[in-house]
């Protein structure tokens, strides 16, 4: 069975696409000794390698509407924050433009993965258990006393 793609979903696919697109391009452009900056780094490089195929597995989930694509998604954002931090943490700009950078795509970033969660959990609703279905008796703490035998006598 499959599932008609939410045209949102094309959209933010589009979005990680146009992403992982410039990151690739990013990879295959830096020069650490022409460039200098931030961005030559290996670690830059290596962050934006990560980035690129990330962006590939979000791009796939939601054009083929995955029921994981909302978790591929946030992997991707957080993956982006933690790039972001750990490049500009090894400059010497450091947090001062870390802050605004994830501050401005955060803008675009915040209602695309607000828009993904709320249409995930349309397509993908959790089910509650089914009335009648028999529900676990709890368990007792390790080392708690054994339940009294009722009828045995002293």
């Amino acid at each position: 069975m499959s599932r008609q793609t939410p045209f949102g979903f094309f959209v933010a696919g589009a979005c990680a696409a146009w992403f992982g697109f410039w990151m690739v391009v990013a990879v295959a452009t830096m020069d650490p000794v022409r460039d200098g900056g931030p961005w030559s780094s290996p670690l830059a490089r290596g962050a934006a390698a990560v980035l690129a195929a990330l962006s590939a597995v979000v791009v796939e989930a939601l054009w083929r509407v995955r029921p994981w694509a909302w978790r591929a998604s946030v992997a991707l954002a957080a993956a982006y924050t933690a790039a972001v931090v750990a490049v500009f943490a090894t400059t010497h700009d450091g947090m001062e433009v870390a802050i605004p950078v994830l501050l401005g795509s955060s803008v675009v970033v915040g209602p695309i993965l607000a828009y993904v969660h709320n249409r995930s959990r349309v397509l993908w609703p959790r089910t509650p258990p089914r009335a009648g279905a028999p529900v676990p008796a709890p368990r007792p703490p390790a080392g708690a006393p054994p339940p009294p035998h009722w009828g045995a006598g002293p």
